[in-house]
Formats: structure tokens, C-alpha cells, sequence
């Protein structure tokens, strides 16, 4: 009865809607914003489509071994940087505005690989590519964290590695029947694609509750609860007001140091920079950047570039793998069997040698790969983070993770020469499987858990380690708070 009593002081009660309804929207932002996460898989892919072409004596375009390798790995170097101004922009544009801003000097990369027919031009659209796919790296990152409810926030969250994976099928299918440089003039229209679906969708609640206007944050609200009545969401937007203003009280300028000196930062950042070093350092993007000429080297009975496009559905089926069981077995299980696995196939890799079995092998890797190392990073980037710090602080955790990238894509070659390619596959092996032990001592359970509770694993009060169970959650995504302007 005491819940009725507003309604009859003339109060309408909330809008009764369907769960399809409710996550329809939720849906169709996150899909909308993964366009762009696409658009990346493309961009991180087409170099393994131009080395080999290049390499070739009879390209227009000369380069090096040396060259090559940096052509293999600039990416990595570049997007970094771009990574480090993606939090601060994010913070004073918006996570929607800076999608579609980067849209347009996306398509113009793009343009820039069609017509390279010198090394400078090539470096130089790598070199864009980069730097915008850094820039993009947190508004992709905070967006579905802050537009889902937390029960679907995980799934969710990994439909943005499977857009990724998604481009990387998509280049590697259009490389085994086009030249790359017809393959950048199809993917010039990508990004136009992208920045018309973005013009649809509305920009984050927290961030525009952040800034002080509430009457937008209400009608983006809600658009992503089911296109609702406000007295529907009235509530969650309350809960995030007032949680915004704690976050005010407590933590202040997002670009102040005191947060960054915590534990509640130190250490779920290093929970995420050595689940990048544990996925680049066991091939996730060396096996990928130069799967034509490993796949030569292993003396692969079929052509390396059908194997390749191969490889580019196995990734993809990989990560469709990871969204469809993380929601029932949880980040840790997950985590800890597909990296004990992956070091067992590559074990077996480095000691077969060469032929079909290694093939399978490899393949098989790159399938655990994708089921966990390629996608676990940015799903623990959306969650783990306090509220205060979380656009900055998801923009230098990639700026690490994609540094560790080019470490060891710059310095495979060099690898390769110094401990042949089995040596390395075994080096990968070793770190994979100490890779599992390290996520079986350190990693939380945070699968159904609400972003208030992963904090307060991080602050010490609750453990979320060995022998928790996951558990499912309300409705509000109200502990996920929008960083205060400074």
C-alpha cells in the first residue's frame, strides 16, 4: 500500500514493457558503437594482407625486411598515443560526439592505403589508422558500460572483441580474392556506415548527468530502457544524480593525482596490463600480423592465404564461443582453461614441427585465443575501474596493452631469427601456461556482479577471488558513475 500512495497523490505509475523491449535499444546502441570496433579489426588486419604482397620481388613498392617489420608494427605504436588523449576527450566531448567525429579521418585513411604507391604514403595511412583507432579506444570502451544494464553489461561488452574479430574475417576473406589495395577502397565506406547509424543513437547517460544536463540524460534514458514514460526510469535517474554527486565529494578532478596513488586503481590496472601481456606475449597478434608467412613456415599443405581467411572464421567463432558461455561459467574459469589450453596446443606446436598436425594446432590456438585473451582485456577495462577515473584510466590501459603489441610484433622477426619459430611458439607456450596460474591466484569472479561490488574487491571489503560463485543482479546500472568535470 505504501508503494501506491504516490500514484494516487496523482503520480503515474511506471510503463509496463517487455524484456525484448527493454534490451532492444540496449542492443542496437551497443551494435551501433560496434561498427566502429569493426572498422578496428579491419584496420589491425590489413597489414597482413599488404606484407606479403609487398615482400614480393615484384611489388611496386620496395621494402626491406626492417621495413616490413615496422610496417607489422606501427599500428601498435601509434594508437597508444591516441589511447592517452581518448580518456581527457571523452571526459570534455562526449562518448557519442568523438565516435562520430573519428569517422571521418577514418574513411580518409582508408583512401590513403588505396592510393600508397610509395613507402611514405603507406607508413603514413598506417600511422592514421593508428592514431584514430586510438582516440576511439575509450568512447567504445565506457559507452556499453554505460548504457546497459548490468545484467547484460558482460555479453555485452563482449560483442565489442566480436565486432573486432568480425572485421578481422572480413579483411582476411576480401585478401584472398582482392588486392589489398581494392580491399581499402571497399573499407572507405566502413566508416560512413558507422558515422550515419551513430547519428541514431543517444549519448551516454552518465556523461551527460556529469555535466549537468539532466533533461538530455532523462531522454537518452529513456530511449535505452524501451523508449519509455519518465516515471519508468525516474528512479534510476535519480540513484545516478545523487551517485554523481558522492563521486563529486570523494574523488574530484579525474585529472587530479590522488586517484591514480589508490589501490583501487593500482590494482585493477594491473590486473588488465598482465592480462594484455599474457594475450600478446602468447601470439594473440603476432599469429595474427604474420599468419601468411607462419603458415608457409609450418609447411602448410593448402595455400597460407586460404588459411589465413581460415583463421580470420576461427577467430571470429572463437569469440562468438566466449559470449555465448561467459555468461554461465564466469571470467575465471574462462580465463584459466582456455590459457592452460592454449599453452598445451602450443607445447604440442613447437614439438611436431611441421604439416598438417601442426596446422590443426595452430589453429586450434588461435581459437582458445580468441575465446578468452583477445576479448577478456576489454571486458575487464569497462568494470574494474573507479567511477572517478574511468575514462582515463580505460584510455592508458589500452595505451599499455597495444605498446605490449608492437613489442611483440616489432621484435618478431628478431625473435624468429634468434630461437627459430618453434622456439618462440615454445617461449608462448611457457608464458600461456603460467598465464593460467597467474589468472587461478589473482583474478576475480565478476561475471553478475555489480560494478559497485568490483570495487569493493579492489578496495579490500568483499573477495571476489577463489571459491566465489557468480551471481546475477538488479536492474539499475547506477554504480557505474560517470567521471565529475573537473
Amino acid at each position: 500500500q505504501d508503494e501506491e500512495k504516490p500514484f494516487a497523490a496523482g503520480r503515474k505509475k511506471p510503463q509496463t514493457v517487455s524484456s525484448f523491449r527493454k534490451v532492444l535499444p540496449q542492443l542496437l546502441a551497443v551494435t551501433t558503437k560496434n561498427t566502429l570496433a569493426t572498422n578496428f579489426g579491419l584496420s589491425i588486419a590489413f597489414p597482413t594482407m599488404v606484407i606479403p604482397a609487398v615482400a614480393d620481388p615484384t611489388s611496386e613498392i620496395k621494402l626491406t625486411k626492417e621495413q616490413l617489420s615496422w610496417l607489422g608494427s606501427l599500428f601498435f605504436i601509434v594508437i597508444p598515443f591516441g589511447c592517452l588523449l581518448s580518456g581527457p576527450c571523452i571526459h570534455r566531448f562526449g562518448r557519442r560526439t568523438m565516435m562520430l567525429v573519428m569517422c571521418l579521418p577514418f574513411s580518409a585513411g582508408w583512401a590513403m592505403f588505396s592510393y600508397a604507391y610509395n613507402p611514405g604514403l603507406l607508413f603514413s595511412a598506417v600511422f592514421v589508422h593508428g592514431l584514430v583507432n586510438g582516440l576511439l579506444e575509450a568512447p567504445i570502451l565506457t559507452y556499453v558500460a554505460e548504457v546497459c544494464e548490468p545484467k547484460w553489461r558482460g555479453m555485452f561488452a563482449s560483442f565489442t572483441a566480436l565486432a573486432s574479430v568480425v572485421g578481422v574475417f572480413l579483411q582476411f576473406f576480401m585478401g584472398n580474392y582482392l588486392d589489398w589495395r581494392r580491399s581499402a577502397m571497399i573499407n572507405i565506406c566502413f566508416p560512413i556506415i558507422s558515422f550515419i547509424a551513430l547519428c541514431f543513437i543517444p549519448e551516454s547517460p552518465h556523461w551527460l548527468v556529469g555535466r549537468g544536463r539532466i533533461d538530455e540524460a532523462e531522454r537518452a534514458l529513456r530511449w535505452l530502457r524501451g523508449w519509455v514514460s519518465v516515471e519508468s526510469i525516474k528512479p534510476e535517474l535519480d540513484a545516478l544524480v545523487t551517485s554523481i554527486g558522492k563521486s563529486k565529494e570523494a574523488e574530484g578532478s579525474p585529472f587530479s593525482w590522488t586517484p591514480y596513488l589508490n589501490s583501487t586503481f593500482i590494482r585493477p590496472f594491473g590486473l588488465v596490463v598482465a592480462s594484455f601481456l599474457i594475450g600478446h606475449f602468447t601470439g594473440m597478434s603476432s599469429l595474427q600480423t604474420y599468419a601468411v608467412g607462419i603458415f608457409h613456415e609450418l609447411k602448410s599443405p593448402v595455400s597460407p592465404y586460404s588459411l589465413t581467411a581460415a583463421e580470420g572464421f576461427i577467430q571470429l567463432a572463437g569469440a562468438l564461443v566466449c559470449i555465448s558461455i561467459l555468461p554461465f561459467i564466469g571470467r575465471r574459469i574462462l580465463a584459466i582453461s582456455t590459457t592452460f589450453g592454449t599453452g598445451v596446443c602450443l607445447a604440442a606446436l613447437a614439438i611436431v614441427g611441421s604439416g598438417w598436425p601442426a596446422v590443426i594446432l595452430l589453429l586450434i590456438s588461435v581459437f582458445l585465443i580468441n575465446s578468452c585473451s583477445k576479448v577478456f582485456p576489454w571486458v575487464l577495462i569497462g568494470e574494474v575501474f573507479p567511477p572517478g577515473v574511468r575514462a582515463v584510466a580505460s584510455g592508458l590501459a589500452s595505451c599499455f596493452g597495444y605498446s605490449l603489441g608492437f613489442l611483440v610484433n616489432k621484435t618478431y622477426f628478431l625473435s624468429v631469427d634468434l630461437l627459430t619459430l618453434h622456439g618462440v611458439l615454445g617461449l608462448y607456450a611457457a608464458i600461456s601456461l603460467a598465464g593460467s596460474l597467474f589468472y587461478f591466484l589473482v583474478l576475480p569472479e565478476t561475471e553478475g556482479r555489480s560494478l559497485e561490488e568490483v570495487q569493493a574487491h579492489f578496495r579490500g571489503e568483499l573477495n571476489l577471488g577463489r571459491g566465489c560463485k557468480s551471481k546475477k543482479f538488479g536492474h539499475w546500472n547506477v554504480s557505474y558513475v560517470a567521471e565529475v568535470p573537473a
